[in-house]
């Protein structure tokens, strides 16, 4: 009877602990991660690729593919190539602006312009399953592994979250040791600012995202 109630209350305090343990949050580490210069080459278009290479990690995820940095660097030129179409030439992009060459380049995506997010916002939907492509003021995110200062624009995505150590997880394309890298949360939403057309203002650009679906 004494072993029956010992294992009964062990049960119930495992159960109680389970309760009170935090969401351990969404990670999509499948999304696969692309450096914007593949083979380390930071010359012009690669120099400015930070768009492209977060545009196709997304597209990929979404498609179920296999991204490799010779795929890569053959879809980021495909990529420029368009714009210079399109856009009239290969520019920093407004995350509209991403959205436009998403939906051109990559159709049948569903991806939803996000203005002026919060916070929690940006939780909720990747706890959702989705992922984030993210316009950033680059120098914000502070990230070792850039160039010093870092990029005034940059685009990453983020992948997951860690609600235990409030980071996101991100794969960020702007140097070879991207994938899966963290952020604290206060320091990447602080970051995320859109393109104002003006790399001097560019820690006023609105806070507007890019949900892929």
């Amino acid at each position: 009877m004494n072993r029956i109630f010992v294992c009964l209350i062990s049960w119930l305090l495992c159960l109680a602990g389970l309760l009170a343990a935090p969401a351990l949050g969404k990670n999509q580490s499948r999304v696969p991660f692309l450096c914007q210069a593949p083979y380390g080459n930071w010359a012009q278009p690669w120099q400015d690729a930070c768009e492209e290479a977060a545009l196709l990690m997304a597209a990929y995820h979404t498609q179920g593919k296999l991204l490799t940095n010779k795929a890569g660097k053959a879809e980021i030129l495909k990529m420029v190539a368009y714009q210079r179409r399109h856009f009239g030439g290969h520019y920093d992009l407004t995350a509209q602006q991403a959205v436009d060459l998403a939906n051109g380049y990559f159709p049948g995506q569903k991806l939803l312009l996000m203005q002026d997010v919060k916070l929690p916002q940006l939780i909720a939907y990747l706890d959702e399953g989705n992922i984030i492509v993210a316009p950033m003021a680059g120098k914000l995110l502070h990230n070792p592994f850039f160039t010093p200062p870092g990029p005034a624009y940059h685009y990453l995505v983020i992948i997951g979250f860690d609600p235990i150590n409030k980071e996101f997880i991100t794969n960020d394309p702007g140097t070879r040791r991207g994938k899966g890298y963290r952020y604290k949360y206060s320091v990447l939403y602080n970051a995320i600012h859109d393109w104002t057309g003006d790399k001097r203002t560019i820690n006023s650009g609105r806070k507007n995202v890019i949900v892929v679906k």
